[in-house]
């Protein structure tokens, strides 16, 4: 430690580094790189700001003097304060001129620290520091660690370069500061548990440490002692000398999801709401902008609970009753409706449930919330009008569950006959359009096209959200019948009435519909882009809120990439659908296991992907959602792992248990299922012996692939043909069959396709006078980690090494270097090393 000075003259023992401190190096460089006057740390309580300054202060250059000032617990008089700095730097007297004097009369460099920054507002401390700074030469460095920004010329000093600061986000733990904190600390904690804290605390220094704080043997320490200790934390560090007003304030807005100034006049009193929401914010208490360049804000996550609780039940429900009424005048019928069921008045929300439309319920974590309130709410209340009854009808068909869907709208019967002929057929038209959907989801093609069309032309204009929806289910059986030219119609006249009607939910539907239809035709990388832009633009118009539409592109470009053999990217776009459906509550959430699961067994993780379907079976049957809306995308995938294993016997039979429907009729989001699954059948009858039969049904099923226009299908259905035709001898035919299959899928981009062939059938791929993919096709079977760790094993790293570079477990390492061996088709590290030069992945 340097020679660091308190107040006293004497050596400060305030900047100790406390014990298991965790160097921080990105934000001491950048500190102390920074070649200006002042140095600010400005955040909330518990952001690291006095540890950060004990770790630049350590490497302050000798021959600088350093003088450290405690303004916590101190007289926050101006005199009092220049009195402490004149006699540190034995100036003549303590007022501003004999301070500036002493200051310009210093031959040495000077840092001069004040930590704990007063809180509440001081303007004659914050002008008395402004002109010290402003007049003091360039040897004089200041440091500032406050919770709020003191009211000084910051904008001016900025400009001239003079000012470096670190706020709340810049200051908080990353992910990986979290994982080496358990590691210093001789924890080895799952990276899910590291993923959730960090989650959880968002890196808020004092979050982690009082939650890594009584940990034993490993594992996290439990829920209620760490809120007991949060708690405490909070009101010795936080709450102890708040104005009750402010107090008050913090917990009333603790209660809500977000706020802005207007609302904030509405529960704390006009005139004065907004002013109290300012001075939170300035004085660092924890309140947040929910966006970039947004005017809403809410209480960090983490303490919100706590906080809330401090104010008795009785005033909870009334801040809630508040906060209801103000969504209500504003038109937000969602959060009115949650306000209104928090403040124990279902009446109130029944009755704003019907103000809930088909376009609402797709938009942000709507339907994750409406589920709730259904199951919040009596059934009395629930049924107790058509549009209830209706409402939730379609919020159980969109959670998957069809027979409880069915069950809702037949009690529109209760309702019928309507006082007069219009409602009487309006109501009809609404059952229509329930019952074809649930008809869709089982398979029933006939009775879904009549009731779907019935519906369109009978439902009235106020219900054009399901008018939408039954159009784009229309769509949807038009990609499943080859039908494409009518799918591009209805995508277009859909998309046209959805602008008109200002629904971002419904137009983005007949966008996805239409990436479905590129995808049919192989036209990926313009599917990509569309995808990429509609994801752009509903994080735009819906501030970044997980939402099921979001949630469906993700997993949808998902696909694309592992099509397209962009294994990295796939699995991003896996895992953040996945998520964002969690959040959701929407049960397509399987479709990210299922993706997932390809990706396992494309890399020959057989054990991991089989654990993935069973893991999302068991979440559908948990959420009761119907079986023909996931029967056949698990069979799918469970057998495409079987046949890669070599274990066509169990396909077969997994095949053939399927209902005979899922042959002839796919779910919605998966047009061409009932094809594949035909395919699937097929390979795994030919791998049994049936060259002859599968070899006539395969050239059936090519030539219709051809003719609808499903050239990716047909791809795979040619390669597949090529070998049976290779088997039952008619060999030039299965050159020629397997050459065009190849050239269209390389024209396409299919290289999963292609690779799946060659490592499935390598002597036929050099028969065909073909090299097995295109070159460096080993490399892009590695996923990124899996390359970065064959580089290191290439430059002679030992396992242990390897962790310790990139963070990672020991046991994680041996996983990857043993799938880097199967994909390179090697036995041993010497060997991985060769091939890792050849393939240009080391020096």
């Amino acid at each position: 430690m340097p020679n660091v000075l308190n107040d006293y003259g004497m050596p400060s023992e305030s900047l100790r580094l406390p014990r298991g401190h965790l160097p921080r190096p990105r934000l001491c460089d950048a500190l102390l790189q920074a070649d200006c006057r002042l140095r600010m740390l400005c955040a909330p309580a518990g952001s690291g700001k006095s540890v950060i300054l004990g770790e630049c202060a350590q490497r302050c250059p000798a021959g600088t003097r350093l003088i450290y000032l405690d303004l916590q617990d101190r007289h926050k008089q101006p005199d009092a304060w220049l009195q402490r700095l004149a006699y540190a730097l034995a100036a003549a007297s303590a007022d501003k001129h004999a301070i500036v004097t002493a200051l310009e009369s210093l031959e040495q460099p000077l840092w001069i620290f004040l930590d704990n920054y007063p809180r509440l507002p001081d303007s004659p401390l914050d002008s008395l520091l402004n002109d010290l700074i402003l007049s003091s030469r360039h040897r004089t460095q200041w440091w500032i660690a406050s919770r709020r920004r003191p009211q000084m010329q910051l904008a001016r000093l900025l400009l001239e370069g003079e000012l470096f600061e670190l706020d709340a986000a810049e200051l908080a733990f990353s992910e990986n500061e979290v994982e080496q904190l358990l590691k210093s600390g001789g924890q080895q904690w799952p990276r899910t548990a590291i993923g959730e804290l960090y989650a959880t605390s968002q890196g808020w220094c004092a979050g982690v440490r009082l939650r890594l704080l009584g940990v034993a043997s490993g594992q996290p320490a439990s829920v209620e002692r760490n809120d007991a200790m949060l708690a405490d934390y909070m009101k010795s560090e936080v709450l102890f000398d708040l104005p009750d007003d402010w107090q008050y304030a913090l917990f009333s807005l603790a209660h809500l999801h977000d706020f802005d100034a207007a609302l904030c006049e509405q529960l704390l009193g006009v005139g004065e709401g907004g002013q109290l929401l300012e001075q939170l914010i300035a004085c660092g208490l924890f309140i947040e902008p929910t966006g970039t360049e947004s005017k809403r804000f809410r209480v960090f996550p983490m303490l919100a609970p706590l906080l809330a609780a401090q104010l008795p039940a009785p005033m909870s429900k009334a801040v809630y009753r508040n906060a209801c009424q103000w969504h209500v005048s504003q038109g937000e019928v969602r959060s009115a409706l949650e306000y209104a069921l928090k403040a124990d008045q279902p009446e109130v929300a029944a009755s704003l449930m019907q103000h809930y439309t088909r376009d609402h319920i797709l938009q942000g974590r709507s339907l994750a919330l409406l589920t709730q309130w259904c199951n919040e709410l009596p059934d009395s209340l629930l049924s107790s009008t058509p549009r209830l009854v209706l409402l939730n009808a379609w919020a159980q068909l969109l959670g998957g569950r069809l027979d409880q869907a069915r069950e809702y709208v037949e009690q529109l019967v209760r309702f019928t006959p309507q006082p007069n002929a219009m409602y009487q057929q309006d109501v009809i038209a609404q059952w229509k359009a329930v019952v074809a959907n649930v008809a869709f989801h089982r398979g029933t093609a006939e009775q879904a096209r009549s009731l779907l069309q019935e519906a369109v032309e009978e439902l009235p204009e106020y219900a054009w959200g399901q008018r939408l929806f039954c159009c784009a289910l229309q769509a949807e059986q038009a990609l499943i019948e080859g039908r494409f030219d009518e799918v591009q119609a209805v995508n277009r006249r859909g998309i046209k009435q959805a602008r008109e009607l200002a629904s971002l939910a419904m137009e983005s539907i007949f966008a996805l519909s239409h990436v479905k239809l590129l995808e049919l035709r192989g036209e990926l990388l313009r599917g990509e882009t569309l995808l990429k832009q509609l994801y752009h633009e509903l994080s735009i118009a819906w501030n970044e809120e997980p939402s099921p539409i979001r949630a469906r592109v993700q997993l949808r470009r998902g696909a694309l990439h592992l099509q397209r053999g962009h294994f990295d990217e796939a699995q991003a776009c896996f895992q953040a659908g996945l998520q964002e459906c969690r959040d959701c509550a929407d049960p397509v959430e399987f479709w990210g296991h299922l993706g997932l699961a390809e990706l396992d067994g494309l890399f020959g993780d057989f054990a991991s992907g089989f654990s993935r379907i069973a893991h999302a079976e068991r979440l559908l049957q948990v959420a009761h959602v119907s079986v023909p809306m996931y029967q056949g995308p698990l069979i799918k995938v469970k057998a495409r792992l079987l046949l890669r294993q070599g274990r066509w016997a169990q396909a077969e039979t997994a095949l053939l248990e399927l209902p005979r429907q899922a042959m002839r009729f796919s779910p919605y989001g998966m047009p061409d299922l009932h094809l594949r699954l035909r395919l699937l059948l097929l390979q795994a009858q030919l791998a049994g012996g049936a060259e002859n039969q599968t070899v006539e049904a395969l050239c059936v099923m090519h030539r219709q692939t051809l003719e609808e226009g499903r050239r990716p299908l047909a791809c795979e259905v040619g390669l597949i043909l090529a070998e049976g035709l290779y088997e039952t001898n008619r060999t030039d035919q299965a050159k020629q069959v397997m050459r065009d299959a190849l050239a269209m899928a390389r024209q396409m981009g299919l290289v999963t396709v292609e690779r799946d062939f060659a490592l499935r059938n390598p002597t036929l791929m050099r028969w065909g006078g073909e090299t097995g993919g295109p070159q460096g096709a080993p490399q892009t079977l590695l996923t990124r980690r899996e390359r970065d760790v064959l580089k290191l094993i290439a430059k002679g790293y030992s396992n242990q090494q390897i962790a310790d570079t990139l963070f990672i477990s020991l046991h994680t390492v041996k996983t990857h270097a043993q799938r880097v061996n199967t994909k390179l088709g090697v036995a041993r590290r010497t060997q991985a090393v060769v091939r890792a030069k050849e393939l240009g992945l080391a020096d």
